[in-house]
């Protein structure tokens, strides 16, 4: 009977034993001998539980709740652990359960991911986020986004440390190494020697993160969020670097890293006094010659001088398929990737093992062009210097031949421009946002913001515009696949205190309680209309000025405020990253539907 009838579940579920087994963590061998008949799990134990809540979360993941509720006659719907405990009693065909796990069993904490284990540490430690944060030095937003799963230190190799070095001198000034150690299921005796306890809590505490290559995505998205338009340095100007004798030079070779700086800054002076419009830039040699601290200031103030002159910039990124050089390449040029005068490339093609190659070219200009033994650069590395018109066309040509090999990295648009530019409502969506999405807002919602603001009838007319496209893409993309967001609740304090805002593009103003709950409520109407919809409350935005939005094979990661631009991403390994990002917010704070219901109902 209990073989038939779970058999009936998978089929209604439209599901195999084994995906199931895949989608439930369960051994796939195991659910098929359940599914034979072979073996058949004790009613109400742990087994059975396990079994029960895969097919309650599966049927809640495609669904299904409804069709399960009838087959197994559940009248009540309004609550997952009484449809958990129906489906126990059907699959038992009413037989009761014996011995102490006749009820559902309370899960267990586990200490997989860093979050849960950095919780239960402070917990220990019974240390706040406020003093931890003061005594590592960060804010206090980052302590409640570590604990809640939202964001990793993973990319800050010293704020890892730090935090280690603070927890670990609390806990033995409280003498609570031992139970830290038990925490850690390590020997005790293996935490006497503070060096030895240092590398196995550090150890402990980032494992999981070890192989996440989402810290990778922190990284770039940290510094997207925290860009600042303000020169952290102030630089020299165009005539301190660009000076005369540099510029009017007549070499035709120059030798050395010293040589192709004084090239570079002819090269960059002559673009931006003759009138260049594009820029086309490559190298793989070693970057010695560039991180030069007093020629990087010079180098930075004659590209922002290329930025300002509206000088469109191609530039191929040397990286060998690897993520972190990718997010690297991107973060150096992140002031020119914020210009929106920049174009990335990486190649498709392995660098050369036995020669560097570097060549900046400006049509009509010039172009520094050097081939050299690696290795040899810095001392004997020899660069040519062109000015000649019919040299610079078969430059040219040969740097077209490099772009044919080579495809875009990050393509960057103005965050109005970027509407619709990546989805067409034909695959599904993720989205990692800061507040409540437009598309999910009432009509008569957004007309009451819009009124009670006094906003103007060009932005009511772009407002009620963006709308109708957006809302438009939600329903094609529900029609056809899903889509899941990631959204932070606003506590109490922050919604009747006037500091939640809405999503309303060219207007800047809050929700009032009540506009909220009604926001609240036809998402809720959403989730209970279309199975493809799922909402993730979240704790906390991830950061606090990015949204970051995953479709199909592409990204789009747009910084909210100024300045305003979307990166566009379709690198398939970036790609990835940024999905492994996604999924370990989605899986710490995932609910079903009816638990999630439950927390919205709050703002109503």
């Amino acid at each position: 009977m209990f073989s038939e009838r779970l058999n009936k579940i998978l089929t209604l579920l439209g599901v195999t034993s084994g995906d199931f087994a895949n989608f439930a963590g369960c051994d796939k061998s195991y659910i098929s001998r359940l599914a034979s008949g072979a073996r058949v799990p004790k009613n109400g134990g742990a087994g059975a539980w396990r079994l029960v809540n895969g097919i309650y979360l599966f049927a809640d993941e495609k669904g299904k709740t409804d069709e399960l509720c009838e087959l197994i006659s559940c009248r009540d719907k309004s609550s997952a652990n009484g449809i958990k405990a129906q489906i126990m009693v059907w699959l038992y065909d009413g037989e009761k359960a014996v011995g102490k796990r006749a009820e559902q069993p309370k899960e267990k904490v586990s200490y997989r991911a860093f979050g849960e284990k950095l919780n239960a540490v402070m917990e220990l430690a019974e240390i706040s986020n406020i003093r931890l944060g003061k005594l590592v030095n960060i804010d206090t937003s980052y302590i409640s986004r570590f604990r809640n799963g939202l964001r990793s230190p993973k990319s800050n190799p010293r704020m890892m440390d730090a935090l280690c070095n603070v927890l670990l001198h609390r806990l033995g000034e409280q003498n609570k190494i031992k139970q830290l150690a038990v925490l850690m299921k390590v020997d005790p005796d293996a935490m006497t020697d503070k060096e030895e306890a240092f590398a196995l809590f550090h150890d402990w505490l980032y494992h999981a993160e070890k192989a996440d290559s989402s810290s990778v995505i922190e990284k770039l998205l940290e510094n997207i969020d925290t860009f600042s338009i303000d020169a952290k340095t102030p630089l020299p100007s165009f005539e301190e670097v660009a000076v005369e004798r540099t510029v009017k030079c007549e070499d035709t070779v120059y030798f050395g890293s010293t040589g192709l700086q004084n090239a570079v800054i002819r090269f960059l002076g002559s673009v931006i006094s003759d009138g260049g419009k594009e820029l086309y830039l490559y190298s793989d040699q070693n970057v010695s010659w560039l991180t030069d601290p007093v020629f990087r200031l010079k180098w930075a103030a004659l590209m922002l001088g290329c930025v300002q002159k509206g000088i469109r910039i191609h530039i191929i990124h040397y990286v060998d398929r690897d993520v972190s050089e990718m997010i690297e390449a991107i973060i150096s040029w992140l002031p020119l990737y914020m210009s929106g005068m920049i174009r990335s490339y990486y190649c498709k093609k392995q660098k050369n093992s036995r020669f560097s190659n570097t060549f900046f070219l400006c049509p009509g200009v010039a172009c520094i062009k050097g081939s050299n033994v690696i290795g040899t650069e810095d001392q004997s590395g020899e660069y040519r210097y062109d000015t000649d018109p019919k040299i610079l066309e078969i430059h040219q040509a040969a740097f077209n031949g490099l772009l044919a090999d080579a495809k875009q990295l990050v393509r960057i648009y103005g965050n109005l421009e970027s509407e619709g530019l990546i989805h067409t409502g034909n695959s599904g969506m993720t989205v990692l946002g800061t507040t409540l999405p437009l598309a999910t807002m009432p009509k008569e919602t957004l007309v009451s913001i819009l009124v009670r603001c006094g906003a103007d009838e060009t932005v009511k007319n772009r407002a009620l515009s963006v709308w109708e496209s957006r809302k438009k893409l939600l329903s094609d993309t529900l029609h056809n696949s899903f889509v899941h967001e990631c959204i932070p609740l606003a506590d109490e304090e922050s919604l009747f205190g006037n500091r939640v805002f809405a999503d309303i593009p060219g207007l800047t103003v809050t929700y009032t309680p009540n506009e909220y709950a009604e926001h609240i409520r036809n998402i809720m109407v959403l989730s209970d209309e279309n199975p493809q919809y799922r909402f993730y409350a979240l704790p906390d935005a991830p950061f606090a000025n990015t949204q970051i939005v995953i479709s199909n094979d592409l990204v789009t990661v747009s910084r909210l405020n100024a300045p305003q631009v979307t990166f566009l991403i379709s690198h398939p390994a970036m790609y990835e990253a940024f999905v492994a990002y996604a999924d370990r917010i989605t899986v710490r704070h995932k609910l079903d539907k009816l638990s999630t219901k439950r927390l919205l109902e709050r703002y109503l």
